[in-house]
């Protein structure tokens, strides 16, 4: 290889993309004649160049995986939303409001063989009672409450309500009225049993004791997620966990305020549960598209 030949192959690009003038041309072209090797090169340079593509479909199909899996995050964590605040607002609809006693706004009219019928105001919409008896003293008691709720006020319309009680034996009845707020059962037929004058209903505070369980096992977490957070198992297992009780407290704040009396507790510990369970995947779906967000950004 002489020094023409180096000259030439260092331009010999520019010469295939015409960007050489005139001179330079007919330079190279008069060397291409009898040089083999600069036309080799030139041969070369000249040829396509083919191009390798991937065929593989494994990228697509996990970019569809991951667009299905973010699709369905979104859905569940908008029908998660949506649901825990409709199940809250109908929980704070149908709360009961219970009503004080008055003579208008109950009547007990006995009937044949001992049958009692308690006939409520047009205003109450809903009743409960409990009927407890002792065989030994023969007496069946009787305590009943009355309420009407949001719900049924505006929007739905019960009718009057009414209970019929058929004695199950000869035994003395007593029916009290609970008022549940804080003043004494009122008995409005019947004798008045001694063990059962004076009696005030009170509401249950379970519900305390669940919110209680609920800050102390947040408070544990916190601290084992601290302990823990250089072991990647299992800080994420404790990631998955923390946001329950975050979510029961949180259910509990939307359907029950920061009030932990009830009257209904069963009722109320049930949909405190359910609100929780919606929040917790609210929380989780949130989580994973908030995480996918800043990959994306990164």
């Amino acid at each position: 290889m002489n020094r023409e030949c180096n000259i030439v192959k260092d331009i010999i690009s520019l010469y295939v993309e015409d960007m050489v003038s005139r001179d330079t041309r007919t330079f190279i072209e008069e060397h291409l004649e009898h040089c083999p090797e600069c036309r080799s090169e030139l041969e070369h340079i000249r040829k396509p160049v083919e191009l390798v593509t991937d065929m593989s479909a494994a990228p697509i199909n996990d970019l569809k995986k991951k667009l299905f899996v973010r699709r369905v995050q979104t859905v569940l964590f908008t029908t998660a939303l949506v649901l825990a605040i409709a199940v809250s607002v109908f929980a704070i609809m149908t709360a009961p409001r219970f009503f004080p006693y008055s003579r208008s706004l109950v009547q007990v009219t006995e009937g044949q063989n001992g049958v009692l019928t308690i006939t409520f105001d047009n205003s109450v919409t809903g009743y409960g009672y409990t009927v407890r008896g002792d065989k030994e003293r023969g007496t069946e008691i009787y305590c009943i409450n009355a309420w009407d709720t949001v719900w049924d006020k505006h929007i739905t319309d019960r009718g009057q309500q009414n209970i019929v009680i058929t004695p199950t034996s000869n035994a003395d009845i007593a029916v009290y009225y609970a008022q549940n707020n804080g003043s004494e059962d009122v008995l409005i037929y019947g004798l008045n049993m001694d063990d059962n004058a004076g009696t005030v209903t009170l509401p249950r505070l379970i519900l305390i004791q669940y919110f209680g369980m609920a800050m102390l096992a947040l408070t544990i977490l916190i601290m084992a997620r601290f302990l823990f957070r250089r072991r990647e198992k299992v800080k994420i297992w404790l990631n998955r966990i923390i946001p329950f009780p975050i979510a029961y407290i949180l259910a509990h704040i939307c359907t029950k305020g920061i009030s932990f009396y009830s009257y209904s507790a069963q009722r109320d510990f049930s949909i405190i549960v359910l609100v929780a369970i919606l929040l917790y995947c609210v929380m989780l779906a949130g989580g994973s598209l908030y995480k996918a967000k800043k990959e994306r950004k990164s």
